[in-house]
């Protein structure tokens, strides 16, 4: 049976008694026993503070004590990871759980009204072949909503990546400058954009300068046509997100014209990150919070005041130096 909250808070505070009297075998004796008895939970871990306490024994001087804290510490983030996988599988399976059950289930009959006449019956054909134009409407909305996820523009055996000087129109590409701003700038950033969508696009490039050209219009109107150095961050900033090589799927909506060009210049960097990139980000923000978890410092308890709430006396503090060096620290 897996402990409940109050119970892991018990044995986490017997563990730290028996640490402090120095009962390395009970210490022994209790991970092992959080290893087979506790199944992790991001609230559970919470609750109960448990991590933190045998995140701090992993750099114990007894080596028993350390290797097993570093066993459970590594069974529970497997552990707090499946369940986060689990509820993601479920989410996602929700939608189609619910469309295989709608498309399970009876037609929904229309009430029946008795006529001598025959209008009725041709009514009801009416309303069948407004049905079926219905039906034909979904289905072509579904095959439009399917195309930009078909990645039509990309050729991936490409191994030379296509370039504004390659395709010839290195001179002859242009901004489209009806403000006061610097043209040779501008010239060379639609350049740039171009490098980017054509690298590995079997697109026209007709369709390749109106998109850098429509970009970096975009990205000049948003800078109030200043080409000075916040100008010039994000055109590097979309250059090199645009080139990378994991990241076809947003040069592709930008080429069919998915994604409009003042989106694209209003994209934050870690919505133009490829897949890959947000996975990794993903990652590493679970491996920081698992850790600040399983080694912060433990925080002061004291049982002076009731909570209104839920009417238990534990209550955690801690002091802070928010003022003046002559005032005294603030607690919170």
């Amino acid at each position: 049976m897996s402990m409940d909250a109050a119970a892991l808070s018990a044995a986490i505070k017997e563990m730290q008694e028996a640490n402090t009297a120095g009962k390395s075998d009970d210490v022994v004796r209790l991970l092992k026993k959080f290893k087979t008895d506790v199944v992790a939970t991001e609230d559970l871990l919470r609750q109960s503070r448990a991590g933190i306490a045998i995140g701090k024994l992993r750099s114990h001087s007894t080596p028993a004590i350390s290797a097993l804290a570093k066993d459970v510490v590594k069974l529970w983030k497997e552990q707090v990871d499946e369940n986060k996988r689990k509820r993601k599988r479920d989410d996602e399976g929700a939608p189609e759980a619910k469309k295989a059950k709608a498309s399970s289930g009876e037609p929904s009959k229309s009430p029946a009204v008795k006529s001598p006449s025959s209008k009725p019956a041709s009514k009801g054909k009416e309303e069948k072949k407004e049905e079926k134009k219905e039906e034909s409407a979904d289905s072509g909305e579904r095959e439009k909503s399917k195309t930009p996820e078909t990645l039509v523009t990309i050729e991936h055996g490409r191994t030379t990546p296509r370039t504004a000087k390659s395709d010839g129109v290195d001179k002859t590409l242009k901004s489209d400058n009806t403000e006061a701003a610097s043209e040779d700038v501008r010239d060379r950033c639609v350049v740039m954009i171009y490098d980017a969508l054509a690298s590995d696009s079997n697109a026209s490039t007709k369709t390749l300068s109106q998109c850098a050209v429509a970009i970096e219009r975009e990205c000049c109107k948003l800078m109030n046509f200043d080409t000075g150095k916040a100008y010039r961050a994000k055109i590097r900033t979309l250059f090199l997100n645009l080139k990378d090589k994991g990241n076809p799927a947003l040069r592709n909506e930008i080429v069919l014209g998915v994604m409009t060009p003042d989106r694209v210049v209003r994209l934050t960097k870690e919505e133009m990150a490829s897949e890959s990139m947000k996975a990794m980000n993903e990652r590493i923000q679970e491996q920081n919070l698992f850790n600040s978890k399983g080694v912060g410092e433990v925080q002061a308890e004291t049982d002076s005041f009731k909570c209104g709430r839920c009417g238990q006396r534990k209550c955690v503090y801690f002091q802070m130096q928010t003022r003046s060096a002559d005032e005294p620290m603030t607690v919170s």
